[in-house]
């Protein structure tokens, strides 16, 4: 009962916020961001920890200003849910310039695409947006609550062919072998065994195998979008050529080469990345955790 109270009330703020101007939600995410900070205390000790790892360089006041910088970024990112899951019309959605759709098209004429993205806090929206644009499937992560899942999935099955579970490797490749497009984000650490290590930002990270082994099974191409929050309140989406190493015995090239293009992007804007995940949480053998005290 508790479980559907609380997804009614998230629900209802979210059909609420879809219809606040962009100009007042763009204010409300300065005092929204200082309430989250405050509410998630040990995940703004984790985004302090991942801006020091690796921006070694920066000094505590650097720090503190793009942690500040993330949490409006991440405040505002709830408003572009609630324009994704609720705004029924494209035209009542931000504008997005969009290149590099030829990559897409070339690859679909003979083979699936992965289409690879960073967490990034414009995900949700530029995932609408380009959904508008390219039929795809999505992959997504199970939530906790099973009335939110029901309701995200509907809400993004009204804009994608189709949501597949990422426990559902097999249906993945069931879609990539009839020359879909799925869209994936991998930039996470979920432990050793599915993992390599490669560096992102210098630093060896447990990546996923997952990309690599999908896109060797089905034979597909493997792309890079680099979604953008512009400051005009529009979006920008880059869809960048296949990514190198899809058919070597080992995952290494491939997985370098994405972690490189994330990296890219995150050093453009350092507020628009997901700081909030332990992204090095598993270490090489020997090295000491960096949120030991988190």
């Amino acid at each position: 009962m508790l479980e559907r109270g609380l997804a009614y009330v998230v629900l209802a703020w979210l059909q609420i916020s879809a219809r606040v101007p962009v100009w007042l939600a763009r204010r409300a995410s300065y005092p929204g961001g200082l309430l989250l900070r405050w509410f998630m205390r040990r995940r703004a000790a984790v985004v302090a920890r991942n801006l020091r790892h690796c921006f070694p360089d920066w000094d505590a006041g650097v720090v503190a200003y793009w942690r500040a910088r993330m949490f409006r970024a991440l405040a505002y990112s709830l408003y572009e849910t609630a324009l994704s899951w609720c705004r029924v019309e494209r035209s009542q959605l931000p504008a997005c310039r969009i290149s590099g759709l030829q990559h897409i098209a070339t690859a679909q004429q003979q083979q699936g695409v992965l289409l690879v993205c960073g967490h990034f806090m414009s995900m949700e929206i530029t995932g609408r947006l380009i959904a508008e644009q390219v039929p795809l499937y999505a992959v997504y992560r199970p939530l906790r609550n099973r009335w939110l899942e029901r309701y995200q999935n509907t809400s993004r099955g009204r804009y994608t062919l189709g949501l597949i579970s990422k426990r559902q490797p097999g249906q993945i490749l069931k879609v990539l072998r009839r020359g879909q497009v799925v869209w994936i984000a991998p930039d996470q650490d979920f432990g050793p065994q599915r993992s390599e290590f490669v560096d992102f930002f210098d630093q060896p990270a447990a990546t996923l195998t997952a990309v690599w082994r999908l896109a060797r099974a089905s034979n597909a191409v493997v792309l890079t979008m680099q979604p953008q929050r512009l400051e005009d309140g529009s979006y920008q989406i880059d869809i960048q050529p296949p990514l190198p190493g899809v058919h070597d015995d080992q995952p290494q090239t491939l997985l370098q080469a994405m972690n490189q293009r994330i990296e890219v992007q995150v050093r453009e804007q350092p507020d628009q990345y997901w700081w909030l995940h332990r992204r090095f949480k598993t270490r090489p053998e020997g090295m000491a955790s960096i949120y030991e005290d988190d």
